[in-house]
């Protein structure tokens, strides 16, 4: 295996608060609630490092009680993060409220930090930045460093995966040069975004435009429909079994790392998408983004009871 592996993106401090009872809109609606860190870079990165994998997080903090917490969780759960930036500021925070079906109803995200990646100073972190063999990015970083990234990763032959994040970021990445990018993995609504397309385009044309502009493959998350991964000569098709869902935060950031784990390992496409949907329905079925209790044996044994190949 051996691989090391580059998150570049936020880390936030998550607050979820579940809703007891079917929300109703403008009144006040009785929750519970949990605190973690999270970030969709840092949700990625903390669950390959559960899977023992040499993980490492660009990422910036504020000057405040609870960045000494994300840094302490992050020392405690093996995410190298000594290069990361600190600055005179609060940590970014994302609050969530979900339905009492475990499905998001609405979030808010304050994150002053992430701008403060900028191009200068990931310059400084250029060598480093070679040293790994896949990096992973999100779109909390700005449209200029987000290029600087695509350019950089192209240029010294690293393969780079973008994230998204949600429609409004996702929109960040319409215009940008994507030549070289190894992956993108939006749901059906940030690929229009993306794409800048009308949203009654066809599937087949928005991911062929992705491929004229660059991009090696794109992975489409479908819900409950599971997952479509495209490549110039072939395209996958994953379903997902029904479930009952406790809370959707981060099944997105999930899939993805057990798709990282599969790749790290030299898999089979089909193999890093089954280990990718097995990750992210296991997070479903909790509270909060990370399933702790997780390592690389039990996610390939829980992705048998899902996909026995």
């Amino acid at each position: 295996m051996n691989k090391r592996i580059l998150g570049i993106g936020a880390t936030l401090v998550d607050e979820l608060y579940f809703c007891e009872e079917a929300i109703v809109a403008a009144s006040s609606n009785p929750a519970q609630k949990t605190s973690s860190v999270g970030g969709v870079i840092s949700n990625i990165m903390q669950h390959l490092a559960l899977f023992d994998l040499d993980v490492s997080l660009i990422t910036a903090l504020g000057n405040d009680g609870e960045a000494d917490f994300v840094k302490k969780h992050f020392n405690t759960i093996g995410v190298a993060s000594e290069e990361l930036l600190q600055i005179d500021d609060a940590t970014g925070k994302y609050v969530s409220v979900l339905n009492s079906d475990g499905n998001l109803f609405v979030s808010v995200c304050e994150d002053h930090c992430s701008k403060n990646i900028s191009i200068p100073f990931l310059q400084t972190k250029s060598d480093f930045i070679k040293s790994f063999d896949l990096i992973v990015i999100d779109t909390n970083l700005d449209i200029e460093s987000i290029q600087w990234l695509i350019h950089f990763a192209y240029q010294n032959h690293l393969k780079l995966i973008i994230e998204p994040v949600s429609v409004i970021k996702a929109a960040k990445l319409a215009a940008l040069d994507l030549k070289g990018v190894y992956m993108i993995t939006p749901n059906q609504e940030e690929l229009i975004a993306i794409s800048k397309k009308a949203a009654t385009t066809e599937e087949a044309i928005l991911v062929q435009n992705l491929f004229d502009r660059g991009v090696q493959s794109v992975w489409i998350r479908k819900g409950a429909h599971g997952s479509v991964w495209h490549k110039p000569t072939q395209s996958i098709q994953l379903g997902v079994p029904i479930i009952k869902i406790i809370d959707s935060t981060g099944a997105g950031d999930a899939a993805l790392a057990g798709w990282v784990l599969g790749w790290a390992n030299g898999e089979a496409d089909i193999h890093c998408l089954e280990l990718g949907h097995s990750l992210a329905l296991e997070v479903l079925k909790i509270k909060g983004t990370i399933k702790t209790d997780i390592n690389s044996k039990t996610i390939y044994n829980i992705k048998k009871t899902y996909y026995n190949d």
